[in-house]
């Protein structure tokens, strides 16, 4: 048996279809030896996303958040929820067959049974997802934001180049939690997911946590999921990108000190001065800079590791 998590918060479109992907499509596959127990875990969406599992999938077991606490939160009552050894922990914009979940239990088995294990991520038009990586410092991330910065317009070096790293079954630092295969061994190891991310760099610090307890992280194309990346995030940018910034300074702090800490955020107060000065033309709005340069100076949680 197998434990598929999904995480979901107003995606009821891309989970009804990827519920009815999981159900049906499991009925068809007869060869496969494993059963697939699916729970959903909503974060208080607005759009009818529970009301839609309950009436249309009785069969999934939900846990409806009355409000919503944080990816981690939610993945962390995921985790408590279920029981079974092997765990897929997904979110609900990711595309998923039960064919493609049985290959990675295969490719799991072939690897020796690593902590993690996760597919190679596509957009709509078949290009890779950077949805893996190196451990994130400063040379690490100036290469990746370049690569991203490539593929975002669609250039071509930049599609090329993701395409040669992802063109094998490899160690890397981190996956992205938008799609993972672990053992529940992994968890108990590594512990539970830190509730003080709300969103973002919670999958990142739980890789590295992972990576410090010796256990070894893969990311394989031979399984690919489509992804709509950020799905239910594209109509909040302000909110996202404050998240985005609180959580990168938890991070930054936790994994690498109070020096780096104060770097990023002069790093980052440069640049929203900068979106300041230009306002409307820098495609932000002053206010909403202002916002993002406030909050980056809020005073960091206090570091958790299990």
């Amino acid at each position: 048996m197998i434990d598929v998590i999904i995480i979901n918060y107003n995606a009821s479109p891309h989970l009804q279809r990827l519920l009815g992907s999981l159900l049906n499509g499991a009925e068809s596959i007869k060869s496969r030896p494993r059963r697939v127990s699916i729970t959903v875990v909503d974060n208080a969406s607005t759009d009818g996303s529970a009301g839609m599992v309950e009436t249309r999938f009785p069969e999934v077991k939900l846990i409806a958040r009355a409000e919503n606490g944080g990816y981690s939160t939610a993945v962390n009552e995921g985790l408590s929820a279920t029981r079974e050894r092997l765990i897929l922990l997904m979110n609900s914009d990711v595309d998923l067959t039960p064919d493609a979940l049985f290959s990675l239990c295969r490719v799991w088995e072939r690897l020796d049974f690593p902590a993690l294990l996760a597919p190679l991520h596509l957009e709509d038009d078949g290009w890779p997802q950077l949805t893996w990586g190196e451990r994130p410092i400063p040379a690490a991330e100036w290469r990746r934001r370049r690569l991203e910065r490539g593929l975002a317009l669609r250039e071509t070096w930049a599609r090329n180049e993701a395409a040669r790293i992802a063109a094998r079954t490899r160690l890397v630092d981190w996956v992205s939690g938008s799609c993972m295969l672990f053992p529940r061994l992994t968890v108990e190891d590594a512990g539970r997911w830190d509730e003080n991310f709300f969103l973002y760099f919670e999958d990142i610090d739980w890789c590295l946590r992972i990576l410090e307890h010796g256990g070894r992280i893969y990311h394989t194309p031979e399984v690919r999921v489509r992804h709509v990346h950020g799905a239910s995030m594209k109509t909040e940018r302000d909110a996202t990108e404050i998240e985005y910034r609180l959580s990168q300074c938890y991070f930054t702090r936790k994994h690498f000190g109070a020096l780096a800490l104060w770097r990023l955020r002069g790093y980052l107060t440069m640049k929203m001065v900068w979106r300041l000065f230009w306002g409307g033309w820098s495609d932000f709005s002053r206010a909403s800079s202002w916002r993002v340069l406030i909050n980056t100076w809020k005073p960091v949680a206090k570091t958790e590791h299990s």
